[in-house]
């Protein structure tokens, strides 16, 4: 019986070394990885925060030394600027891998970067992002139990009530979502997409890529070749980008419910 191939979880990374050389290699061996995107590049730690800000990187591989501001300096950044993202140090001196472990960063690599440990890292990274998504949706689960099936959304001018399943599809605004529900009758409500997403997982939602979260009920057709899927409510079909990684994990989900 022929069996598809298993499309890994996508994972965007940033790498932040000062020399050039150092960043170059280890783009090489993360782009070896499937699943693996390298979003950005960054020479230094004020350029990295930039880049944190602009293409929310899952992955942060970062060199410890480097001059102006250290590793160690550029973490102390992303906590004052609550950037939720997960740090591998990178570094020629192990001495400094009791100082990573004590600013909770997720490992660290030795220079020269051997391919075997930056793929346990990588795959252990997948792992624990995949558990801590099932300990959510169980805590979500149990938390809305008991509770009425109309949720809550603030909204610019107030609130609005909402049943999960009348909605179509959300789309992230900056630091806002947009709720649609269909022929063209749209919420904006003053919650980021991370936040519905936490709300409506326990109902058949699903996010298919950084800006969108569906309503797999009306779920109807999944193209691998076009990267797309179609949602239809009614009379009104939408086609969607989809990642093919993300295509895969929609189907096991279908298939589990």
């Amino acid at each position: 019986m022929k069996t598809e191939n298993h499309i890994p979880e996508s994972v965007r990374v940033l790498i932040v070394d000062d020399e050039e050389r150092a960043r170059d290699l280890l783009e090489i061996l993360l782009t070896r990885i499937p699943g693996i995107e390298v979003c950005g590049k960054a020479g230094s730690a004020d350029e990295a925060l930039n880049m944190v800000i602009a293409c929310v990187p899952d992955l942060v591989f970062l060199d410890v030394q480097m001059p102006e501001k250290n590793g160690f300096q550029l973490v102390d950044y992303f906590r004052k600027y609550l950037l939720n993202t997960t740090v591998v140090f990178v570094t020629a001196h192990a001495e400094f891998a009791i100082s990573a472990l004590k600013v909770s960063a997720f490992d660290y690599l030795l220079k020269p970067v051997m391919m075997e440990q930056l793929n346990e890292t990588v795959v252990r990274f997948r792992a624990e992002r995949l558990h801590r998504l099932q300990e959510r949706k169980v805590d979500r689960l149990l938390e809305l139990s008991d509770k009425p099936n109309n949720l809550k959304f603030n909204t610019r001018t107030g609130y609005i009530l909402v049943k999960p399943d009348e909605i179509f599809y959300c789309e992230a605004d900056v630091n806002y979502t947009t709720l649609n529900f269909g022929n063209n009758n749209k919420e904006v409500i003053t919650v980021n997409l991370g936040k519905v997403e936490e709300l409506l997982l326990p109902h058949s939602f699903f996010r298919i890529s950084r800006s969108v979260l569906v309503n797999t009920s009306f779920l109807k057709k999944a193209d691998r070749q076009k990267k797309k899927c179609l949602l239809v409510k009614n009379d009104e079909k939408i086609w969607l980008d989809i990642p093919p990684g993300n295509i895969r994990e929609l189907e096991k989900l279908i298939e589990n419910s």
